[in-house]
């Protein structure tokens, strides 16, 4: 078939499609009708005309009706019909491809395609498909605006009294590494993923501290972070625990034998990480970072050095 003949071709359908558009109106089935129909024409016009053009011109076609149906101020309960029912879906998604991780709130963002999504005490950015995570602050340039630190505040102020407490005195510390800093009297611990990244922007934080005890538990995500377990399987074993935690969080570069393995048997030692994962699941720690103060307390997600130390001089 000639080009000249696709063109003409494709010219009749797009042209009846104005048509087909006018008689379906804004009608709740619009999409379907305009989409349908065009589908018909086409292949009914033109038995040689491609299937994947006529397809994509319905595809077309049933935009603009959808468009033509939103404008319709009659449409507008609907809309918020379909913003529950889109979360639901979102759920359901997450559900499916994360099935170990408990999500808390969801909703879409002013940017088109993206979802705010709690995972505990952290927040993330996710595209529709449920395959990318963006992890950090979401600015509006216009207003100046960071719409993740108000969102946080208002997601962390709530209470979460069905949460089980978990006491500074009632850990297995053998389980943790542990990082002493000057005198070492203050002591807290901290639920960590090495994939995390609020968990290394504490690291950053816990590294300005002095006359301090860190006792970090190693705690990945294997849903979020695939190869977290491998990567803190692997700096368990490392002859010194502290160092070799140390620089990862300053180099991002796992120990060696944190090598993806068709089975994780394959590290040379014994390790709590089960341990600390079952304990972060019993005492209703569902996120990363999570720390408990020797003093009393805890505290979901990353804190500055200033806060730190606050928390580290109560009584």
């Amino acid at each position: 078939m000639s080009t000249l003949n696709t063109n003409s071709t494709r010219a009749r359908v797009l042209l009846t499609m104005a048509a087909l558009l006018a008689s379906c109106g804004a009608a709740g089935d619009a999409p379907d009708c305009a989409a349908g129909a065009a589908q018909d024409y086409a292949v009914a016009a033109a038995p040689d005309y491609a299937a994947s053009a006529a397809q994509d011109d319905a595809t077309g076609a049933a935009a603009a009706a959808l468009h033509a149906a939103h404008a319709d101020p009659a449409k507008a309960a609907e809309k918020v019909d379909t913003a529950e029912t889109a979360e639901a879906a979102m759920r359901q998604l997450l559900a499916q491809r994360y099935p170990s991780t408990t999500f808390g709130a969801i909703a879409r963002t002013p940017v088109p395609g993206l979802w705010e999504v709690w995972m505990g005490s952290n927040v993330a950015y996710m595209t529709d498909e449920g395959r990318h995570f963006i992890f950090g602050h979401l600015y509006d340039m216009q207003t100046q605006t960071d719409l993740t630190a108000a969102s946080k505040n208002a997601t962390l102020r709530q209470d979460q009294p069905d949460r089980p407490r978990l006491a500074f005195q009632e850990l297995p510390l053998a389980d943790a590494i542990k990082t002493v800093r000057g005198s070492g009297a203050r002591q807290l611990a901290v639920f960590s993923d090495p994939h995390c990244p609020y968990c290394r922007q504490l690291e950053q934080e816990l590294a300005k501290l002095d006359n301090v005890t860190i006792y970090t538990f190693l705690f990945p995500l294997a849903s979020l972070h695939p190869q977290a377990t491998a990567v803190a399987q692997a700096i368990w074993c490392q002859a010194d625990r502290a160092v070799a935690w140390r620089d990862f969080n300053q180099t991002g570069k796992p120990p060696k034998s944190a090598k993806p393995a068709k089975s994780l048997s394959s590290i040379a030692c014994s390790t709590p990480i089960a341990r600390n994962v079952a304990l972060a699941e019993r005492s209703g720690i569902s996120g990363t970072p999570y720390i408990l103060f020797a003093n009393g307390g805890s505290a979901a997600g990353a804190m500055s050095a200033a806060e730190l130390e606050a928390r580290l001089a109560r009584p």
